[in-house]
């Protein structure tokens, strides 16, 4: 499949047919990471790494919020709450950077959507002041053999910036995956 590309917001996004989160498999190459706009206002970006680990070690370290901020350069750095699903949690997470060059840290309440061992994430209305829309966020583990693929995807829907937000989240996902690869089989 050859991607196309698109200027959104003065951002090169890279947009292709197929999304990871509609397929998945351990045929998947190391490291992939795409992103789709579907409309003006409907995007999704999905990321996924192999990890040398049992899918219950990446499990023990994804879940491991109190530890996250040591190893996470970006992104995903806390979760605090009541984490199960259906769950109230507040989570903290950086996306990109303040004018003054500092890491911009958003904390944020989640409705978590939650399954011990396999995936975690949320599906919650983005603020009005950035759009509005939906914010639908997964983090999944699957059994590979004797390894395991990582999975993060996200879908914004019904937002202006769909195709500028996702351009943005795929090099910062990709940096957390290789992040957690790192830590896991560093801790092995």
């Amino acid at each position: 499949m050859k991607p196309s590309l698109f200027l959104a917001t003065g951002t090169l996004a890279i947009v292709t047919s197929k999304s990871l989160s509609a397929e998945n498999s351990c045929d998947a190459p190391l490291m992939h990471g795409n992103i789709a706009q579907i409309s003006a206002t409907h995007a999704t970006v999905d990321t996924s790494v192999r990890i040398d680990a049992s899918p219950a070690d990446v499990w023990a370290t994804l879940t491991d919020f109190a530890t996250m901020a040591s190893w996470s350069s970006g992104t995903l750095q806390d979760m605090t709450g009541d984490i199960k699903d259906g769950g109230s949690v507040t989570i903290t997470f950086i996306f990109g950077t303040t004018e003054d060059g500092a890491p911009n840290v958003m904390t944020i309440p989640h409705t978590l959507i939650y399954e011990e061992g396999s995936m975690i994430g949320w599906s919650d209305p983005f603020p009005e002041d950035i759009g509005g829309g939906h914010d639908n966020h997964l983090y999944r583990v699957e059994a590979c053999g004797d390894q395991t693929l990582f999975v993060q995807s996200d879908e914004i829907v019904d937002n202006p910036y769909a195709a500028n937000f996702v351009a943005q989240l795929l090099p910062m996902y990709q940096t957390f995956n290789a992040e957690l690869k790192a830590e896991v089989e560093g801790g092995s």
